[in-house]
């Protein structure tokens, strides 16, 4: 293949031996390398990644399994556009480029700024039910989008509501009015005679519906609610949250994505273009033999050396283990995440033309590829279970305001907890004794709280009085349940000396919580921070616990090793 010792067929052989051996050769994993700091771009690693991330997503209309769209954000060299480019592994894409368009004419009108955030979300929000409408029908397991996959079994919202109401659920009034809400809206749903002759008025529904279970997702952690229940079938226990969670991200995308385009940092979304591109089968090719759509997003800047290069490449579903071995192998592309499942049916595009410079590494990756399955299915280790191919992401928000400030006599530098849903609170870390930051601290307000009340937005205005609580090593664990409405918290810690210092203005429900720091042997739940090493001159992103996308857990350790333990969880509490 392109010139190197490694043909098609030896390729497709050893291929087949390793499925022979193990279906699922790894465990699903996700990519955590990052890029260092490229001058010469507009977007973050992290940004790009969470906007690839949506756009695959929203690129799926369907429930297929053989249609797997794929998704790269391509930043122009004058720092004035982007352009998206799609592929798919099977099937039509003018639909989708069609539908892209005009998301991608609604973006351009946000990243203007001539109407507000809510009126951009809005209108982008409909532009993604037009032409999710199908999937989004199937996902709630509507009569008016029967498949396979959903023939038979009872509706989602029927099932969320009858959860509620089951005795073993220790549910509220306000959940159980939100959960028959809902079902009201999707009775009407059903009601509708012809979806087709009714676009309009079953578009109309289908906005209250995602809105409404956007918002009892990020207000409720419905996960916990469910699992101390005897729901029957017990599956309904991780069911229920989980797709209701993949509802709710058309929300989440559409709102992450306007204020993307929005942002005043760059002018990337004044204009956004929308391409395709697709590998044609040669004829003598079984027709189950499958490029994937990843696979040729990264060969098509392979064929166009001269385009920019996106950083990242995101699928509608998690990248199969032959994918992800190929972009480790090939180093330029990410893939965010791999199921690890091997597919027979998989094949590189050795027919596609190719500079010339390019076909000697291709042959070494190539050989290296092949080297790298062998190595596998001669390794002695067990494969692993068939795991979910598609996974729910939930990215941190756009601007968020729950920020960390650790500060010195020295200097000033910053830890930005990633939000699952909403951000909590702005807390300012100062060594004893409290000196002074040489730079001030910015309140950053939240682009993502929905607006306050007048009477709220008033009193915000008005100076708050801080409350200082001192807390001992022996007073240890604290907590306190927090919302908008709780006063600034400054807290003086003992052991290590240690002020923190709370901001809760921004603040969707939470708890705070500080514990003892960890011992040696025990739960790693917490990542350890230690003070001194915290930059001065960049920002440290600290991510949700691996246990739950609403639980951020970190530890602050002095050089003593001394520390406390810092946890904020989101939801019903």
């Amino acid at each position: 293949m392109w010139g190197g010792i490694t043909t098609r067929t030896q390729l497709e052989k050893s291929i087949s031996s390793l499925y022979a051996v193990h279906k699922v050769p790894e465990a699903p994993t996700t990519s955590r390398i990052e890029p260092g700091n490229d001058p010469t771009r507009r977007l973050s690693f992290e940004r790009e990644k969470e906007i690839a991330s949506h756009l695959a997503f929203l690129s799926a209309t369907s429930d297929d399994t053989r249609k797997v769209m794929a998704v790269c954000v391509e930043e122009h060299n004058d720092g004035e556009g982007i352009t998206i480019r799609l592929a798919s592994n099977s099937g039509d894409l003018s639909a989708v480029r069609d539908g892209f368009m005009k998301i991608g004419e609604v973006l351009e009108v946000a990243a203007r700024r001539g109407n507000s955030e809510t009126q951009d979300i809005e209108a982008l929000l409909r532009q993604v039910i037009a032409l999710d409408i199908d999937r989004i029908l199937s996902r709630l397991r509507s009569r008016h989008m029967s498949t396979l996959k959903t023939t038979g079994k009872p509706a989602l919202i029927t099932q969320l509501n009858n959860a509620i109401k089951d005795r073993t659920v220790k549910s509220t009034a306000i959940l159980a009015s939100k959960s028959q809400h809902l079902q009201d809206l999707f009775t009407e749903l059903e009601g509708i005679p012809d979806i087709g002759a009714s676009p309009s008025l079953a578009h109309r529904i289908i906005y209250e519906i995602v809105t409404q279970i956007y918002a009892l997702i990020s207000t409720t952690k419905l996960d916990l609610l469910l699992s101390d229940s005897k729901l029957e079938p017990p599956s309904l226990k991780s069911h229920i949250p989980l797709a209701l969670g993949k509802l709710s991200r058309y929300h989440y995308a559409a709102s992450t994505l306007v204020r993307a385009a929005r942002s005043k940092k760059y002018h990337l979304f004044r204009t956004v273009l929308v391409e395709t591109f697709s590998i044609d089968m040669p004829p003598s090719l079984d027709e189950a033999i499958k490029v994937h759509a990843e696979i040729q997003l990264l060969f098509f800047y392979e064929a166009h050396a001269n385009l920019p290069r996106p950083r990242v490449i995101c699928a509608s579903k998690s990248a199969c283990y032959l994918c992800n071995l190929f972009f480790k192998l090939h180093g330029v592309f990410q893939v965010p995440r791999s199921h690890g499942k091997l597919y027979t049916q998989w094949i590189l595009p050795d027919w596609l033309e190719i500079p010339p410079s390019r076909h000697a590494e291709l042959g070494d990756i190539t050989a290296q590829f092949k080297k790298a399955l062998e190595t596998r299915r001669q390794s002695r280790t067990n494969g692993h279970p068939f795991p979910y191919e598609s996974v729910i992401s939930i990215p941190r928000d756009w601007t968020p305001s729950t920020t960390s400030k650790v500060t010195s006599v020295a200097s000033t530098s910053t830890i930005r907890p990633q939000s699952p849903r909403h951000p909590s609170a702005f807390s300012q870390l100062q060594r004893d004794p409290l000196t002074p930051p040489q730079t001030p601290v910015a309140r950053i307000p939240s682009s993502t709280s929905p607006p306050l009340p007048l009477s709220a937005v008033e009193s915000a205005r008005i100076p708050r009085r801080t409350r200082h609580v001192s807390i001992t090593s022996s007073q240890l664990p604290y907590s306190e349940l927090i919302n908008a409405e709780t006063p600034p918290l400054c807290l003086h810690l003992n052991d290590p000396p240690l002020s923190l210092e709370f901001d809760f203005s921004h603040a969707s429900p939470c708890q705070l919580q500080l514990l003892r720091e960890e011992r040696e042997g025990e739960s790693k739940d917490y990542r350890t921070i230690y003070i001194e090493d915290v930059p001065t001159a960049a920002e440290m992103d600290i991510t949700c616990s691996r246990h739950g996308p609403r639980e951020l857990k970190f530890q602050l350790q002095g050089g003593d090793r001394r520390g406390v333990c810092v946890a904020v969880v989101w939801g019903a509490l």
